[in-house]
């Protein structure tokens, strides 16, 4: 591990008054290496033993592109997300009405009993926050888990659509408040 170098033998003559020579210092030289092996060894420890986070991702239902059977207008539910955060649903043709966050489970739970088979469509305002798209999805989970609970065969259907000029109508129509959000959608245009 270490090693001292002690000098060798130095030969004594008489004494001699005068100048003194300056005692000659040790000379230390340390073995590096199973410093450096540990080191080693614990790095690779730590890196095969270390846990690294997975990246969390949200599972999201897209129908197929193949699957374009027409369902029902009056069993599809629209959830939209206006620019300034507000969240408005549909049931069919209906105006869309606000719905608040705590209300929203609530809502969803009761339109999924009283229309066997709703399809919820969920579009978000490209000035919308992220934040408010993963809410509505959390909150499609949270009913269809306490859906399952009761009815084992229940499955919820639900899908993103992109925001068109027609929902932005839709919005300022029922807020009066009017909105300059243009759409790449270029089938509503008006």
């Amino acid at each position: 591990m270490g090693a001292a170098d002690f000098g060798g033998d130095r030969k004594q003559k008489g004494k001699k008054k005068g100048l003194r020579r300056p005692k000659r210092r040790l000379g230390v030289k340390i073995d590096m290496t199973p410093m450096v092996d540990i080191a080693f060894l614990l790095l690779i420890f730590y890196m095969v033993s270390t846990v690294f986070a997975e990246p969390q991702a949200m599972e999201v239902n897209l129908p197929p592109s193949q699957d374009e059977s027409p369902a029902a207008e009056s069993k599809v539910l629209t959830i939209r997300v206006a620019p300034n955060d507000s969240i408005y649903w549909t049931l069919g043709k209906e105006d869309p009405a606000y719905v608040s966050d705590t209300d929203l489970i609530q809502m969803l739970r009761d339109k999924v009993y009283e229309t066997p088979g709703l399809i919820t469509l969920v579009k978000i305002s490209k000035s919308a926050r992220y934040s408010r798209m993963v809410k509505i999805l959390d909150a499609i989970e949270v009913v269809e888990y306490r859906i399952k609970q009761a009815d084992a065969e229940f499955s919820y259907t639900f899908s993103l659509a992109p925001w068109t000029r027609l929902d932005t109508r839709m919005i300022e129509k029922v807020t009066g408040v009017s909105t300059d959000e243009d759409s790449d959608d270029e089938g509503n245009t008006p």
